[in-house]
């Protein structure tokens, strides 16, 4: 985990994270977004509540529109996406569900994240007029390319401690307590109240402790499942299944806990409900989509 951290860290200030910005731009062109938007964009792949406090400072100047934040939030489900996964999300999959299950998880969770975002793309298609490439300017971020790799490494070390202890406080405890609780007589008396639920959608019992946890911390879920799964109890399938149910509960609970709120703050009351609710209602249908997939496949 702290290895993943750490290669994750390390794509910062390089020329890799400049080629992925360029990109960023070719996506933004894709849903009619201007230049402005897709350096909202592209710092999505630094740090989310920046490049949405810079998309609201955009819309208080009148440089974009209410339809230009939208779309915009909506895009950035991709580029954000890819920040989780590289940056926090990765390492935690992979050394709870191992490199087979956990690359078939991650690559879901993107697959999710780009239906989110193809649905930003058709509404900037559809509500945006193309915007004019004259004023497009070349906004890329250069400033950090020049560093040395000294000092990439010595930045790189300094946030994957920091990511690590972020998640080893609450992957490493829930795993030893998982590990504990399933060598004792409790969890057979659980399972046995919930199995005829779970077997209407076709999984086993264990599944509950994954989804009860995940519903406040997806961390935690993936902590609760690497045990499990190791013990066999489970698929690697019902792995996958588990923390897609998981995932629908925890964006729930994720938007009114805390979403909402941090959405206000930066748009404000009016243009915050729009935002939030559409992509809300857009990551839900993308997710049970592709829980419904993995369910037919089992």
């Amino acid at each position: 985990m702290l290895l993943g951290c750490f290669l994750g860290n390390l794509f910062h200030n390089t020329v890799f994270l400049q080629r992925l910005g360029r990109g960023i731009l070719l996506l933004a062109r894709l849903g009619h977004l201007c230049a402005v938007c897709a350096a909202s964009l592209a710092l999505c792949l630094v740090d989310r509540i920046a490049a949405y406090t810079m998309l609201a400072e955009l819309k208080n100047t009148g440089l974009v529109g209410a339809r230009e934040v939208v779309v915009s939030f909506l895009v950035s489900a991709l580029p954000t996406g890819l920040y989780f996964t590289i940056f926090f999300f990765s390492p935690a999959v992979i050394a709870s569900l191992g490199c087979r299950t956990g690359a078939i998880y991650l690559a879901i969770y993107l697959a999710v994240s780009i239906m989110v975002s193809a649905v930003g793309l058709l509404l900037g298609r559809l509500l945006l007029p193309r915007p004019d490439r004259g004023q497009e300017g070349r906004e890329q971020n250069r400033e950090a390319v020049h560093i040395s790799w000294r000092d990439k490494l010595v930045a790189a070390a300094r946030r994957a401690i920091s990511a690590f202890c972020r998640l080893a406080v609450v992957f490493m405890t829930v795993t030893f307590l998982v590990s504990i609780l399933l060598h004792t007589g409790l969890v057979n008396q659980i399972l046995r109240q919930v199995d005829p639920f779970l077997s209407y959608l076709g999984l086993p019992g264990p599944v509950l402790f994954v989804i009860t946890t995940g519903v406040i911390s997806m961390i935690a879920a993936i902590g609760v499942l690497g045990p499990i799964l190791q013990a066999g109890l489970v698929t690697p399938a019902d792995a996958v299944a588990a923390l897609l149910i998981t995932s629908l509960l925890h964006y729930l609970y994720e938007f009114w806990s805390g979403g909402l709120a941090t959405n206000v703050s930066i748009f404000g009351p009016k243009l915050e409900g729009m935002v939030s609710v559409v992509a809300l209602v857009v990551r839900e249908c993308a997710s049970f989509l592709a829980l419904g997939l993995v369910l037919l496949l089992l």
